[in-house]
């Protein structure tokens, strides 16, 4: 089975975030009678009865385990790229909800504005009918103790007490929410109750990870999980089906990098955790624009430490991590089908990185993987990420006026820098408000 990843709300791109919410969109749309409709599925955490749904022990876990799977697969009758998102409310102190989330419109990826389906979700008919709402401040409601105490009850030793402690954060989100967030009956009709989840089961996750071969108890195993049965018969899953999520098909991304927009000639310092440096997987930076250029540019890419960053020679330096070129079209008229098509071009930065990074470990004495986690268990950390009052989520932060991250401030962690130069068909630097293109993106995950 191929095995996919669950990402941080905050760190899906563009068309991830277009895919996620015109899926829940659609199960808005279905009938309330098709197993598939919101209407259903979040009935079956509350309202209407029978209330299916585990918040003691046994099943707390895996019966949400269950549950956020069975959501995610209507979800991907839509989009089948789509994986459930988290809201990451546990790594350090944030406030309010995910940006997605927070606003009661969004322009839909034909431009056009449209009603926001993270916003507020359909209760189905009998449950009440409406709509959902939360708690009228919570744009300023900060979840800061709810992180440490989440993040406190990583580090037990065992099954039963890790979901008995991580059960009280998890229902304070709920209370902190408000709305029909704070009560079981209608939490389900929220949409951002399968983000919440969805990060109670990633910490569980990641409570696997660190805690490889730490058994389960009978009970948990053999407990039901109705209503979700297992595939083709007519039984419920156990605990025992869903301990394993690479059975299940996923994992968690518990990291991305977010930069802010990238401008030709400014060098941009990026602040990453040891652990981050060893799980890169994909790296590409992407250049768009809303048309062709009618002028040649080369662009040189730089990634690396912040002397061979600034330094604009390709030959012999190390940072030098390629070139894209962007064709002009010259005098070459244009129709009007032309002017109007956008464009993207990318450079695969995965293996440059990924050197880069092993080289900044080795010049910072090799960081052990299991030193840095030692150390973020003794300072009350268990969780790899963004602390960042603003960020909400392991996403991780490069800010170079240090609103995120200061690398002043991280004399411990190693830094690296980006830097892209750009020049004309002459071999002349060309500024910024010259550049014949929009964003410059860097993507790693």
């Amino acid at each position: 089975m191929a095995i996919r990843y669950r990402r941080n709300i905050n760190c899906l791109s563009a068309d991830q975030l277009h895919d996620v919410r015109e899926a829940y969109q659609a199960l808005y749309d279905l009938p309330e009678a098709s197993s598939d409709s919101f209407a259903t599925l979040g009935g079956l955490h509350g309202l209407p009865s029978p209330s299916w749904c585990d918040h003691g022990a046994p099943g707390f876990l895996t019966w949400h385990r269950a549950y956020m799977r069975a959501f995610e697969k209507a979800l991907q009758t839509v989009h089948c790229d789509v994986m459930l998102p988290y809201w990451n409310w546990s790594a350090g102190p944030t406030t309010g909800v995910p940006a997605p989330c927070r606003f009661p419109t969004y322009v839909h990826r034909n431009g056009a504005t449209v009603s926001n389906p993270l916003y507020r979700g359909p209760i189905a008919s009998a449950a009440g009918g409406g709509t959902t709402s939360r708690r009228p401040d919570i744009d300023t409601t900060t979840f800061g103790d709810i992180a440490t105490a989440a993040q406190s009850a990583m580090s037990n030793g065992t099954f039963a007490d890790f979901q008995g402690d991580l059960n009280g954060p998890h229902g304070s989100v709920h209370v902190r929410t408000g709305g029909q967030m704070g009560s079981v009956a209608r939490a389900g009709f929220d949409p951002i109750f399968f983000l919440h989840h969805c990060n109670v089961d990633r910490l569980w996750w990641n409570w696997q990870q660190s805690h490889p071969g730490a058994p389960m108890p009978v009970g948990e195993l053999t407990h039901p999980l109705d209503p979700f049965n297992r595939p083709f018969t007519q039984q419920w899953q156990t605990g025992a089906d869903v301990v394993s999520t690479d059975d299940l098909g996923y994992r968690y991304q518990n990291w991305c990098l977010v930069l802010p927009p990238i401008r030709v000639w400014e060098l941009i310092p990026v602040w990453l955790e040891p652990i981050a440096l060893r799980r890169i997987r994909n790296a590409r930076l992407v250049v768009r624009a809303d048309r062709m250029p009618m002028e040649s540019v080369e662009l040189r890419v730089f990634v690396g430490d912040e002397k061979a960053v600034a330094d604009d020679s390709t030959e012999r330096n190390p940072a030098f991590a390629g070139s894209i070129g962007l064709f002009g079209m010259g005098d070459v008229p244009m129709d009007a089908t032309q002017t109007a098509e956008g464009f993207d071009v990318g450079l695969n930065l995965t293996d440059h990185l990924v050197e880069r990074c092993a080289h900044l470990l080795d010049d910072h004495g090799g960081d052990d993987e299991q030193a840095h986690a030692e150390r973020e268990v003794a300072s009350g950390r268990t969780e790899h990420g963004d602390h960042g009052e603003h960020g909400g989520g392991d996403e991780q932060h490069a800010d170079p006026q240090g609103h995120q991250h200061d690398p002043a401030e991280r004399t411990d962690s190693p830094t690296l820098a980006v830097r892209v130069t750009a020049f004309t068909a002459d071999g002349a630097a060309l500024s910024a408000d010259r550049a014949p293109f929009g964003d410059i993106e860097l993507i790693v995950e």
